[in-house]
């Protein structure tokens, strides 16, 4: 039988808020397969895809990985490396055998995030021309041809994080951050006065930025983001001032629009105003994990109020999985737990001791995950 504790908070959380642990993976959960990176039991960089309660294939990393996708039409995961990384490792998902590690060009790292055209011959990267004094750019590669480096299009701004391919297949969106950092000072800072954060639109056909949408606060830099089928972008930030601010941190979007703000629930009680995984469902709603805060809310996109929250210890990586109707949430604690609207607890869907799964989460479709071991 699973064993579950319950954590509760030192203000009393009643438990549809309180931090779930669990000591045992959970008997015939059901949900899609995903990919992810992690840290091991020994604390070394791992990359693989989960498949039930076991891995489907592991394989190590020369250096922290990010985030993830699936190339639909190759069976193949691409694994990015978290900033300042210099490598994409593209993995076959039948054989969970590693078929090419792409080297970001000299001059360039990436910033831990990709995505693949609608006819899946482009990748498209987010990258730092840390030779043009930290430049934003996106790496154009074909798919077809080896992941051959083709072209850097100018993405409109400094930092640019997560993006995604627009419905429509012609355009792309960027949470572009607006900091900028090089190599050789680290993480810092380097331009603490002068963020320029907000959403930059590209036209893929004409490699051209169309639209560039200042955040709504020069402090707030955008990092992630999601698009759902309807053309609604979601954008979650991560404050730069004096914390908590009390300021909204995530925004809708649709391209011709103005950016609206989500409604900041007190119920959230935030007090490090940072946004993590941006996920979109099928019914119009989105989930968004706040891993310093140990929450995840969920909010309608319609009406942008929120419709429920959860407490979790360190929730990073988010993804919807539509086959299950629900979102698949992980944890530092090895966890993989279903968020569902309307249930006011977290299922346990899969537990790996040691495990600390890395910030993001991709999903393997029904059609490729019979492929998994």
């Amino acid at each position: 039988m699973q064993r579950r504790t319950l954590i509760a908070g030192a203000l009393g959380l009643p438990v549809a808020a309180a931090l779930w642990q669990f000591t045992s993976a959970p008997a015939q959960a059901n949900y899609s397969p995903v990919c992810s990176a992690a840290n091991n039991a020994e604390g070394q960089p791992i990359l693989g895809a989960m498949h039930g309660d076991h891995w489907a294939f592991t394989l190590p990393g020369d250096e922290r990985g990010h985030d993830s996708c699936v190339h639909n039409e190759r069976a193949e995961a691409l694994f990015f490396a978290r900033r300042p990384g210099t490598h994409i490792y593209v993995v076959d998902l039948k054989t969970g055998k590693l078929r090419h590690k792409i080297n970001a060009a000299e001059g360039y790292h990436f910033y831990g995030h990709g995505c693949v055209s609608g006819d899946g011959r482009y990748l498209y990267t987010t990258e730092n021309h840390v030779a043009d004094n930290g430049r934003g750019v996106i790496g154009v590669y074909d798919c077809y041809d080896q992941y051959r480096l083709i072209s850097h299009m100018d993405c409109g701004g400094i930092g640019p994080h997560e993006l995604a391919l627009m419905p429509d297949g012609k355009h792309i969106v960027v949470a572009v951050g607006g900091i900028k950092t090089l190599p050789a000072s680290g993480r810092k800072t380097l331009n603490p006065g002068a963020l320029e954060p907000g959403l930059s639109y590209l036209n893929l056909a004409e490699q051209r930025v169309v639209a560039f949408i200042p955040s709504p606060d020069a402090q707030l830099s955008l990092r992630h983001l999601d698009v759902n089928t309807n053309g609604d972008v979601v954008v979650g930030g991560q404050y730069q001032g004096t914390t908590p601010s009390a300021k909204p941190l995530i925004y809708h979007h649709r391209l011709g629009g103005e950016m609206l703000a989500l409604d900041i629930n007190t119920e959230l009680a935030m007090r490090n105003d940072y946004v993590a995984s941006v996920a979109t469902d099928d019914q119009q709603n989105v989930l968004c994990s706040f891993p310093r805060d140990n929450q995840l809310g969920l909010w309608s996109i319609p009406q942008r109020r929120l419709l429920h929250s959860w407490r979790l210890r360190d929730c990073a990586g988010a993804v919807y999985d539509a086959a299950n109707k629900q979102f698949i949430v992980s944890s530092s604690s090895g966890q993989l737990m279903a968020a569902r609207a309307g249930e006011d607890q977290l299922s346990p869907l899969a537990y790996l001791p040691g495990l600390r799964w890395d910030n993001h989460l991709s999903l393997i479709p029904p059609h490729l995950a019979n492929t998994l071991g």
